[in-house]
């Protein structure tokens, strides 16, 4: 389905009243336009699974407040790594 802004049905935004894709409150739910929108935008993290000959790459889809506690925890393990390294040497 190959639809042009031109031809997409418009509604107005439930906030601001401008014109907004009906298909935005149709197919996904949202009743603000994206300049009124409060959702920031999602990140994506890849990971590597399993072992050996069996491993697999794969992406986790997370929300920002997902993505931020991740950080805080990457960041926590990298500081710990660290700390594990200095005291080998």
């Amino acid at each position: 389905m190959n639809m042009t802004k031109d031809k997409l049905k418009m509604i107005p935004c439930f906030s601001c009243k401008e014109n907004m894709p009906e298909l935005r409150l149709v197919k996904f739910g949202y009743k603000l336009c994206v300049n009124c929108s409060d959702v920031g935008a999602y990140r994506a993290v890849s990971t590597i699974n399993g072992s050996g000959d069996h491993t697999w790459n794969d992406i986790q889809i997370m929300t920002p407040e997902q993505y931020s506690s991740y950080e805080k925890i990457e960041n926590l393990n990298s500081k710990a790594l660290k700390t594990l390294d200095n005291k080998e040497e």
